[in-house]
């Protein structure tokens, strides 16, 4: 089992949802979905269900802007 964050933007904020998955890769269990103010904040909440469940860690997908952006900065290394 594990636990996955998904970020993305919305026009109300930063929309959060945190889903537990089984070992295939399906969702175990309904997800929680909630508006936050920054990634930090989403990040605490999805640790705090991570050890909640004996899980020392969980997964990130950044769908928001700010992911995009820094992935677009980043320099291209020629091989």
């Amino acid at each position: 089992m594990f636990v996955r964050l998904t970020l993305e933007e919305s026009r109300d904020g930063l929309v959060a949802r945190i889903s537990e998955r089984d070992a295939a890769g399906k969702i175990a269990s309904p997800p929680m979905i909630f508006l936050v103010r920054t990634k930090d904040e989403a990040r605490k909440r999805a640790s705090a269900v991570a050890r909640g469940l004996g899980l020392t860690s969980y997964r990130i997908i950044d769908k928001s802007q700010t992911g995009q952006r820094q992935k677009s900065a980043a320099p291209d290394r020629a091989p």
